[in-house]
């Protein structure tokens, strides 16, 4: 059986909160859309994956967004993946015709919610917008003054307009004022960078602290100290340690408590991945991929012979630390005592770290055969790293009185 990639991309809200993820997948022939051929052979093996991996540990409670062909839905596979859950993707340029249409509409009565993607407007197009849920724009195809066009055209059908390829902090703003309701790009994950401002200061001072941590020279008495000093810090970590996801027996009550049990290299790790975690502003989805890097790192650099896994695993959780410091990573990364080639990994996506970064971007953005290339394997260590990303960040964003009921 062929390897099967699978790769999410979060819809964020206006609040930045993610409403659910695009799927995009690569089976047997590269492809990012459920496609149906003589014989069915590739969506069967999207399907199969499905079922192996279960939707629900892909997107959790999120819904998911599948690019569906038209052969695809008038074959009837459309109708053997669960409604609740998944939402179609139809390609503005497939043949509207008479039974695409009420193969859509028939969509619809059993509960699915339909979206047009890469949608320019055209007459032949008017029939089904006020039958779809979604419109999705093509910021990066568009341009800004088509993007607002098209906004304005879309307003009295009464869809939801979803900008996708926003790549940058700017183009997200935009969109927003345009009136655009859901977003989708890797504009979360790049730095707002403004002139003539340096890191804001209470960033500086979390860097300060990331600093201190990633220093190899660091001292458990230090170490214990730094936390403790931080009655933020020991709070949320702490916090985490005893949540669920660690499964410990019995309530950890301090930070050298901690550090007798996790050791000096998971406590600098798990300290890290909250401080990270605090940064005000960001949205959850911006750990959760650093998460899902630092992952993916740790295991796929289990192929390498140099790299310790600590350091892979701190490799990904720092290549997010520009958009989470809103500062140029050669910047961040030059307050950080971290070896050369840690700093060129980072910084330029130079040799063995560098490639297992540059992997896990690729997969990030559907680039299935440049990720095959580079990382053997880099398909079912992404999926796996994504259910665990997801299982890992949960308790550092809940609620502190859910928490403590």
């Amino acid at each position: 059986m062929p390897e099967v990639f699978v790769a999410r991309q979060p819809i964020f809200d206006r609040d930045l909160h993610v409403a659910g993820y695009e799927l995009l997948f690569r089976g047997g022939d590269a492809t990012t859309a459920l496609v149906a051929d003589s014989e069915g052979a590739t969506a069967s093996v999207v399907l199969n994956s499905f079922t192996e991996i279960g939707l629900e540990r892909i997107v959790g409670s999120k819904a998911a967004w599948v690019n569906v062909s038209r052969e695809f839905v008038l074959g009837g596979l459309a109708a053997t993946m669960p409604p609740a859950v998944v939402g179609l993707e139809i390609l503005e340029d497939e043949l509207l015709d008479e039974r695409f249409v009420h193969a859509l509409i028939d969509l619809k009565r059993r509960g699915y919610r339909l979206a047009l993607d890469d949608f320019q407007y055209t007459v032949s197009a008017e029939r089904v917008l006020t039958l779809v849920d979604v419109v999705k724009l093509d910021l990066l195809a568009l341009g800004r003054d088509r993007m607002a066009r098209e906004v304005a055209r879309l307003k009295p059908y009464g869809a939801t307009v979803l900008a996708e390829k926003v790549e940058s902090p700017k183009d997200h703003a935009f969109c927003a004022e345009l009136g655009c309701d859901l977003f989708q790009g890797f504009f979360f994950c790049r730095p707002e960078l403004l002139h003539n401002r340096g890191i804001l200061a209470n960033r500086a001072s979390l860097l300060q602290v990331l600093a201190a941590l990633q220093d190899p020279a660091v001292q458990l008495g230090q170490l214990e100290r730094m936390i403790g000093r931080d009655v933020g810090l020991s709070f949320r970590l702490l916090r985490y340690i005893n949540s669920a996801f660690f499964g410990l027996r019995f309530e950890i009550s301090s930070i050298r408590q901690a550090l007798a049990l996790l050791g000096v290299q998971n406590l600098k790790r798990w300290a890290t991945l909250t401080v990270l975690a605090s940064v005000d502003g960001k949205p959850p989805e911006l750990t959760v991929t650093a998460l899902t890097r630092a992952c993916f790192c740790e295991r796929a650099g289990e192929q390498l012979p140099g790299p310790r896994p600590g350091e892979l695993f701190t490799l990904g959780l720092f290549s997010v630390i520009d958009a989470l410091m809103d500062a140029p990573i050669e910047d961040v990364v030059g307050l950080i005592p971290f070896p050369a080639d840690m700093r060129n990994a980072l910084t330029q996506r130079k040799g063995e770290k560098g490639a297992l970064l540059e992997c896990v971007t690729a997969l990030e953005a559907g680039d299935f055969e440049r990720a095959r290339k580079l990382v053997r394997g880099a398909g079912e260590l992404y999926v796996e790293a994504l259910m665990w990303a997801d299982e890992a960040a949960r308790p550092l964003f809940e609620p502190i009185q859910a928490a403590a009921a």
